[in-house]
């Protein structure tokens, strides 16, 4: 089953950060309220460029996010950040992200304890800034599932984040990161799998055409939380398309359902159209 993670709300954004400085919840509300009603069953929270005003604004926007029927995300280089956000969800929780690195991991281990709370592993190598073969992040990914599963943590809870590069980078990363993906899903079935795929196409012109095509191969390879702008060109359409073509849409019921309401949205603004003042 594809989950969708609306990604809209992260304070890299000059504009989104100047609201979450003026704590203008009113605006963040619609944003939040337009990405759960585009399909996306977790909002993604990045409040890092807030500075020592992150864990207040997350302290707000949290209840925020779950009383409009959303789950939250929250990315934070902070392990602080992390722990506290686990005091102030009553959904379940995805934390993140974490290199592999015994003391930070150590660190949070309680509170991976609990039962609504996902943490979010990303397979980097940190100490080479090179990109990383498929096979490397492999192994990688090895130490840390065998170090969380050794520690009692569920498979239930870890998050592999294969890590998607910009193509402006290096044009073979999307490549990479499929190729990464499916070794990942062969090595380890039982866990999930989570990509912020509007990376792969930062920097370049009509993102939304790579961010489509991306999409329609990740699914394919298997995986399970897609990171993206819900309120970008296209993307309902590629995900309904794609699981139809894939075969996971069992007697095209998702996608003739969308077709319908389509064609029920399109003749809705067509009437309105007529009806409008001359």
């Amino acid at each position: 089953m594809i989950r969708i993670i609306g990604n809209s709300l992260n304070s890299c954004n000059k504009k989104i950060l100047d609201k979450m400085n003026k704590m203008d919840f009113e605006c963040i509300k619609r944003e939040i309220t337009a990405q759960v009603e585009m399909g996306a069953e977790y909002i993604q929270l990045n409040a890092v460029s807030l500075l020592h005003n992150e864990v207040p604004f997350l302290r707000e926007v949290i209840p925020v996010v779950e009383e409009n029927g959303g789950k939250v995300l929250v990315r934070s280089n902070k392990i602080e950040t992390l722990i506290e956000v686990t005091k102030i969800a009553q959904k379940d929780l995805m934390i993140g992200d974490i290199e592999f690195d015994k003391k930070k991991l150590d660190s949070i281990i309680n509170i991976m304890q609990n039962d609504k709370v996902k943490i979010i592993a990303l397979i980097n190598d940190h100490q080479s800034k090179a990109n990383i073969y498929p096979e490397r992040s492999l192994l990688i990914a090895q130490q840390y599932v065998d170090y969380l599963l050794d520690m009692g943590i569920e498979r239930s809870h870890i998050l592999l984040d294969p890590t998607v590069r910009p193509l402006e980078d290096d044009f073979s990363n999307g490549k990479t990161f499929l190729n990464t993906l499916e070794l990942f899903k062969l090595d380890f079935p039982q866990v999930k799998t989570i990509a912020n795929l509007c990376t792969l196409s930062e920097g370049l012109p009509k993102r939304y055409l790579i961010n489509a095509y991306f999409l329609s191969l990740a699914i394919e390879k298997g995986l399970d939380y897609i990171v993206l702008n819900v309120l970008g060109k296209s993307i309902n359409e590629c995900i309904t398309s794609t699981l139809s073509v894939i075969g996971k849409d069992k007697n095209m019921q998702s996608y003739l359902k969308f077709c319908r309401e389509y064609k029920e949205q399109k003749k809705k603004e067509n009437c309105g159209d007529l009806n409008e003042p001359k």
